[in-house]
């Protein structure tokens, strides 16, 4: 009787718990405090298993993850140690992930996903030396077992956000492995983050096998650094030497002469690959959605066309036919594809797309009245859709103060929208409203502190508007250690350098930007700063080659024009 009484005691608690009514309700602060007659753990791992399940079910995943490690001597699973890791994780509270693995490794240290986890989460907090003692022991398994999975650092550290510590603690003891599969895992992870000028230094290893993989990763970091002309001399002669057809290597060398408009090589070999298997309707697809991606939109309605024509995935078709009408400005024409999208999934999708068509024949009041008219207001989801795609619109026509009211209504009902609070601050920024923006700012930082996109954003359009060069050098700084090979943050960072009067440092980073990316504004900046450093060839050279390329851009042909006399002014 004494152990059902108990069993009852628990679950009453518990009911009462998942009565309550709101996520500010208090009751489960307590549950902490709360005492048993007798000793028996096993009616305790009981109730708090079940504590931290109600409180997950209920949204209140911070107070389950607060729980669970407080109380991690009455959790013996490994399933509810990983559950509980991965909420933790979402919340970014890694010292209760260390409690939790620690646990986990104490009832066993030889399990190998406990040690994964505990090296990635020893690495996000920069604290090497217990990383490195998890490694070691991963490493010693695969050389034991040679399960590849056990070094696959790309899919171990997958979750981890800042990437600076994984660089950091890689480039002081990659050297201590002489293993060609973890070097590759790390050359495929330091691409995934766009670090291919890292990735470039270790191809030239001698002690690297030549292969079919490594030309292959080869040339692709050499194309991302804009080396297009190394990285199609690469696979041609890769190709040139191989006896058998790969069509997977032609088919990225078909990429790269789409990249640099060799419209004529592009053609012959898009045919040629798709005449190897005319019946591969998906390969087929992939061929067209690579001329796409490369703005070759001729090709690519050519085999768009033919998917058509073979009845394949008519959604996507007229979809991607739809918007290279819309590049074209047969506005008519791509109104009728979308009209032809028929699956749910792309419902949204096709009302947007079809929306900018009509604003860009008729105008806004017919765009944002065929949005009205296409969405049913039945519940709050409803109205974030309708709000949502009236946003865009209004980006589209650059209405800042229509922006601005239409986000402020969407944070009415939703204030954790981040999109809206994004949308927002660029508004405000625009309007010179700078306590504004950086309101909202804040606030998506405050969600979530490893936001790069608002820590660059705020940093950057704080330092456009020279405010606050420090703070915003502070918020670019820290927007880079989670995305070190982000060529405009990299570039955000130069420029505030500049700004400060820092111009080899910001040199420094203004090169490794435009060698990543050649968009106009990375571009502007670059030549400003070549200037400052007394490069004055160079960045004529650099601007010219810049206009060619884009010959409308009116910064750009002011800089030209003004020559070195007034290019050391910065322009706000």
């Amino acid at each position: 009787m004494m152990k059902n009484s108990k069993f009852i005691t628990i679950i009453a608690l518990l009911l009462l718990l998942s009565c309550s009514s709101s996520p500010d309700d208090k009751i489960v602060l307590k549950t902490k405090e709360i005492s048993y007659q007798g000793s028996g753990d096993k009616y305790r791992s009981i109730y708090y298993k079940i504590t931290t399940e109600l409180l997950l079910h209920k949204g209140r995943v911070s107070e389950a993850v607060d729980i669970f490690s407080s109380n991690i001597h009455y959790f013996t699973n490994e399933n509810d140690f990983l559950n509980m890791i991965n909420n933790a994780r979402d919340l970014r509270q890694f010292e209760a992930i260390k409690i939790i693995v620690n646990k986990w490794l104490e009832i066993d240290n030889k399990d190998s996903y406990a040690h994964k986890i505990a090296f990635s989460i020893y690495i996000e907090l920069g604290e090497f030396d217990l990383a490195n003692k998890h490694f070691n022991f991963l490493y010693n398994e695969y050389l034991e077992k040679n399960q590849k999975s056990y070094i696959d650092i790309e899919s171990i550290l997958s979750k981890n956000i800042i990437t600076k510590n994984v660089i950091e603690y890689f480039e002081n003891n990659l050297s201590n492995y002489d293993n060609q599969t973890l070097l590759l895992s790390y050359i495929d992870l330091l691409q995934k983050n766009n670090l291919d000028e890292l990735a470039i230094s270790y191809f030239k290893n001698e002690k690297i096998k030549k292969d079919r993989i490594i030309t292959r990763k080869y040339s692709k970091s050499l194309s991302k650094l804009n080396k297009t002309d190394m990285a199609i001399t690469t696979l041609e002669d890769y190709l040139d030497s191989s006896s058998v057809t790969d069509r997977e290597v032609s088919f990225e060398l078909l990429g790269l002469y789409l990249k640099v408009d060799k419209f004529d090589q592009s053609t012959l070999l898009a045919d040629k690959l798709v005449n190897i298997d005319y019946s591969d309707n998906d390969f087929i697809f992939r061929v067209a959605l690579l001329c796409f991606d490369n703005e070759n939109y001729n090709l690519s309605e050519k085999y768009f066309n033919i998917l058509l024509s073979n009845s394949y995935a008519s959604d996507n078709i007229n979809f991607f036919l739809g918007q290279i009408d819309y590049e074209k400005g047969r506005y008519d024409e791509a109104l009728l594809h979308y009209n032809r999208i028929q699956q749910g999934t792309f419902v949204n999708t096709k009302i947007l797309s079809a929306s900018k068509a009509l604003y860009k024949k008729h105008g806004i009041e017919k765009a944002l009245s065929y949005i009205e008219s296409k969405i049913s207001l039945k519940n709050k989801s409803d109205t974030l859709r309708l709000l949502s795609l009236k946003l865009s619109i209004y980006e589209e026509a650059k209405q800042i103060n229509n922006i601005i009211n239409t986000s402020s209504k969407i944070l009415l009902d939703f204030p954790d929208d981040v999109r809206a609070l994004y949308t927002r601050a660029i508004a405000f920024e625009k309007q010179g409203d700078i306590s504004s923006m950086s309101r909202d700012f804040e606030k998506m930082i405050m969600l979530n502190p490893y936001d790069s996109i608002a820590l660059n954003a705020y940093g950057y359009s704080l330092a456009i508007n020279n405010m606050k060069l420090n703070k915003a050098e502070s918020l670019i700084r820290r927007a880079i250690e989670i995305d070190p090979g982000n060529p405009a943050i990299i570039d955000s960072l130069a420029w505030v350098l500049y700004l400060k009067g820092s111009y080899e440092k910001a040199h420094t980073y203004s090169s490794l930007a435009y060698s990543k990316d050649q968009d106009p504004e990375i571009v502007e900046h670059y030549y400003k700063i070549l200037l400052a450093i007394n490069q004055f060839d160079k960045a004529e050279k650099i601007l010219k080659k810049t206009i060619i390329n884009n010959p409308n851009n009116k910064k750009l042909l002011k800089l030209l024009i003004n020559g070195n006399q007034n290019a050391s002014v910065i322009e706000m």
